[in-house]
């Protein structure tokens, strides 16, 4: 009798708190219907308001159709190379010509090196040599990278390394493929994937309702940001450094900006030159 009193009791004290808790989440929805609600149909602002959001959900779909295709797209062209690295393993095809070598060699080379068109590229009967100046840093990945393309039984190097830049012309300008964030964008596929496990992880760690819970919500929201905007945590963290720069040139007394309106100041009232006098 008492055993099944105090089950009676424990069930309605958990029934009580959790009308409290729809109570509370009731309440908390209500507020938020309201703000929203008169933040819309605002007397002054609401049309406008209202204008904008309609604006930006069509953007946010022309780009939810742009990155679904972008993503289809990724992912076909992928699986079409993987089934071809697959059917290469076991098939036997007629080895490539010496051009054929030669495009897939200088295709690999424009995402290896920062001058491309600095070096020269020979190939007979499946042995490639590659010529021409090359940075130090860049010599070693370009010749793993030569060594991977299909077809290549051997690479012969007849590079010439550079420490600098500076006195070799053919290695002025170009950019470096491994300078700042190597690893900045992501292709879409992946970050479809990105996005769809952060939202995942984020659900499933809102759902636990503890302290390990709560930071695999925080990693999953991270993830799916990541996804989303296709830039690194640091990248998204950095502020933007030109502003200080842009501060400083106003305050340049030095600037011609600055010079002309000096002049223009100490201009006479009347309009007259006074250089004109010495004439």
């Amino acid at each position: 009798m008492a055993h099944g009193t105090h089950h009676g009791i424990t069930h309605r004290g958990i029934t009580r708190q959790s009308i409290t808790h729809h109570g509370l989440a009731s309440i908390i929805g209500s507020v938020a219907l309201g703000a929203v609600a008169m933040y819309a149909f605002d007397p002054d602002k609401g049309r406008r308001r209202r204008a904008l959001a309609r604006d930006k959900a069509y953007s946010l779909m022309l780009d939810t159709r742009h990155a679904a295709g972008a993503t289809r797209r990724d992912v076909a062209h992928r699986l079409d190379g993987l089934q071809a690295r697959v059917r290469r393993l076991w098939t036997t095809r007629p080895t490539a010509d010496d051009l054929q070598l030669i495009e897939r060699v200088r295709a690999r080379m424009g995402r290896m090196v920062s001058h491309p068109h600095a070096l020269q590229v020979g190939a007979l009967r499946g042995r490639v040599t590659v010529s021409g100046p090359v940075l130090a840093h860049e010599k070693a990945s370009l010749l793993a990278a030569v060594r991977t393309v299909w077809g290549v039984h051997g690479v012969e190097d007849l590079l010439v390394v550079h420490d600098h830049p500076e006195s070799i012309p053919s290695l002025q300008g170009g950019s470096d493929p491994f300078a700042a964030h190597p690893h900045e964008h992501w292709a879409p596929a992946l970050r479809a994937t990105a996005l769809s496990g952060g939202v995942l992880i984020a659900l499933f760690g809102a759902r636990q309702r503890s302290l390990a819970g709560v930071a695999l919500a925080a990693a999953g929201i991270v993830l799916a940001l990541r996804g989303i905007s296709n830039r690194s945590l640091a990248s998204l963290l950095e502020r933007p450094s030109h502003g200080g720069a842009m501060a400083r040139d106003s305050a340049d007394p030095s600037s011609p900006d600055e010079i002309a309106r000096d002049d223009a100041a100490r201009a006479p009232a009347d309009g007259t030159n006074p250089g004109r006098a010495l004439h």
